[in-house]
């Protein structure tokens, strides 16, 4: 019969298969392998005033603080956990938060009305948008938020 001398090239493909594919998973998560991601704002490229198109709007500073209007968000009441739509404005910070993979860049505001959920970042840096959510799962709550013409403070 055959003895396990004859076939090694089988035992190689059996081991270099699994091991080609991990490397190629890491390769393509790292951004060594694949396609170049499009360039993303950086937290300088932040920088400016930002309206919504319902009234709101927010200055991101380069100290990291921030200065709130008009921005919606949900409130809830206490004891009946009643929801109401309320509109937060006033001084705040901001914080930038960069991950990889790189398209999933967030903004997180904290202002005296409370903690927003991290807004997501996209577009280009010339001109970057945040995305916030007055009620998530609902289109009717997405506010995007731009940025003011050229407007940089």
């Amino acid at each position: 019969m055959g003895s396990r001398g004859n076939r090694p090239w089988l035992l190689w493909a059996a081991l270099m298969v699994p091991a080609a594919a991990t490397i190629a998973g890491i390769g393509t998560y790292t951004r060594v392998l694949g396609p170049e991601d499009p360039p993303r704002p950086s937290r300088a490229d932040m920088v400016g005033r930002y309206e919504d198109g319902h009234g709101g709007a927010v200055t991101l500073k380069a100290d990291g603080t921030a200065e709130v209007g008009g921005i919606e968000y949900r409130a809830y009441d206490r004891p009946a956990g009643d929801a109401t739509l309320k509109r937060c404005a006033g001084p705040g910070a901001w914080s930038f938060e960069e991950t990889l993979p790189r398209w999933h860049n967030k903004v997180r505001v904290t202002t005296d009305c409370g903690y927003f959920e991290a807004w997501d970042v996209d577009g280009p840096p010339s001109a970057p948008r945040m995305t916030y959510w007055t009620d998530p799962g609902y289109p009717a709550g997405r506010r995007v938020l731009t940025r003011s013409g050229n407007d940089r403070p």
